[in-house]
């Protein structure tokens, strides 16, 4: 059973729940983690088989990616492959979108992380790349891996269209790969794609904040950002 989870932030207690309940678990969370160590995610799974992309609170201090890209739990990101997970073939892409690389619909500045760092001063590099904030940013090299290959489901960080603040490149890149579905994390709100006018040749999910969805799109657990 594949179940989708929004961003933790940093908390899985919610999650023992439904992991627990049953002994077929895939979880896979849609950015956000944000660990400062990969004991949550260890503990969490001896319940369940964890999947993962990272979202922009991934790379905010160099704990939350060292969790991540510094441990064993670095061969769970799905971002820029497609693994077949219990018979579908999901594809990932983590992060956001910045202005300093891309914001479509604009032209990208870098095209990648090597072009990136061709143009950045030795003293704005972090361990000889990319600056750490831009670990986690989507670059055109990242859309580029992915839309010559097949899935199921694209699960990404960012939104697509029509979300107020999604992206049309993302619905092309899902239109490419011939997805069925596409979940998104990021924002905290479970916005409801059903409401507006059927554009897509995908079912879009926004999975929010320390929610839980099924496969069929259905809401299991809708948690509420108060902070």
């Amino acid at each position: 059973m594949i179940l989708f989870a929004g961003d933790p932030h940093g908390s899985y207690e919610h999650l023992y729940p439904f992991v627990q309940a049953r002994s077929d678990i895939s979880l896979i969370i849609l950015g956000d983690l944000q660990l400062t160590s990969p004991q949550p995610l260890d503990d969490l799974a001896k319940y369940c088989d964890i999947w993962f992309i990272h979202g922009n609170h991934d790379s905010k201090i160099v704990a939350a990616f060292d969790a991540i890209w510094g441990s064993h739990w670095k061969e769970r990101n799905l971002h820029g492959r497609v693994v077949e997970i219990e018979g579908k073939r999901i594809a990932g892409l983590g992060g956001v979108f910045r202005g300093q690389i891309w914001m479509p619909p604009s032209k990208p500045v870098f095209f990648d992380p090597i072009h990136y760092c061709q143009y950045c001063p030795p003293e704005g590099l972090w361990r000889n790349g990319i600056p750490l904030r831009h670990r986690v940013s989507i670059f055109p090299s990242d859309i580029e891996t992915l839309e010559t290959q097949q899935a199921d489901i694209l699960i990404c960080h960012e939104a697509p269209k029509p979300h107020p603040l999604g992206f049309r490149v993302l619905n092309q890149l899902a239109e490419k790969m011939g997805v069925k579905q596409l979940y998104h994390g990021h924002h905290h709100e479970n916005f409801d794609y059903t409401k507006l006018s059927r554009k897509n040749t995908f079912q879009t999910i926004n999975v929010g904040f320390r929610s839980l969805c099924d496969l069929e799109g259905n809401y299991l657990l809708q948690g509420v950002d108060d902070r």
